[in-house]
């Protein structure tokens, strides 16, 4: 059962309001949206999970991060209201996701299984129109996302990881969720090279380790 709030937040992004409020009001109550609520931390998608709809993010955010069978290591996107989660892959030829998403606190969504989202397509040209532009946009920011990063010093990769922690955790003193063995797997180092780097930043007054976390200074 969807609240007022859901109705009020749906009117206010741009892809629900090309539904007009009739149009949007009757996927609501028709069900044909479902709203979802995901506490803060919660894994809403696993690595591997197959896509079966649409989210469209109402309140909160979602991070899409790169995981190992160790935990978490990398926030690679974060989105938030008015974002889209599973549009790019819905309609590929294998839905499945390929990274991890959590919810970065508590979130709201709505949910649109692919055969409703279908139909709201044939029916509603200016919701179509509006959807194929955030896919098509989305796509290519996360592709420069991806690409950037992989480009970045091992220093930048390393503080680009510990502010976004820093974030998540609530504090300057970041808990390592993994091993720096992990760490260094997922920032395509040796464990040696980041050892050394994390040296130098601490040498440099930088941050402060131990072996189970890293606080920035």
């Amino acid at each position: 059962m969807y609240m007022p709030t859901d109705m009020q937040a749906a009117a206010a992004i741009p892809l629900l309001a090309s539904l007009g409020e009739n149009g949007l009001r009757q996927a609501l109550d028709s069900g044909a949206f479902q709203p979802r609520s995901y506490r803060k931390g919660q894994l809403v998608h696993a690595e591997g999970e197959p896509c079966l709809g649409l989210e469209v993010i109402l309140s909160g955010q979602l991070a899409v991060e790169r995981l190992t069978p160790e935990g978490d290591l990398m926030t690679i996107a974060v989105f938030g209201p008015g974002d889209c989660l599973g549009g790019n892959l819905l309609f590929s030829s294998r839905p499945v996701y390929q990274l991890a998403v959590t919810a970065s606190g508590h979130t709201r969504v709505l949910a649109i299984a692919r055969q409703p989202l279908f139909d709201l397509f044939q029916r509603h040209s200016a919701f179509l129109a509006q959807y194929l532009a955030y896919v098509s946009d989305n796509a290519g920011l996360l592709e420069e996302k991806l690409r950037h990063f992989a480009n970045l010093p091992i220093r930048q990769r390393v503080l680009n990881y510990l502010h976004a922690q820093a974030a998540r955790q609530g504090g300057r003193r970041v808990l390592l969720p993994v091993s720096k063995t992990a760490l260094a797997e997922q920032f395509g180092v040796q464990r040696t090279s980041l050892s050394r780097e994390l040296q130098k930043m601490r040498d440099q007054g930088l941050i402060a380790f131990d072996r189970q976390s890293i606080t920035l200074l």
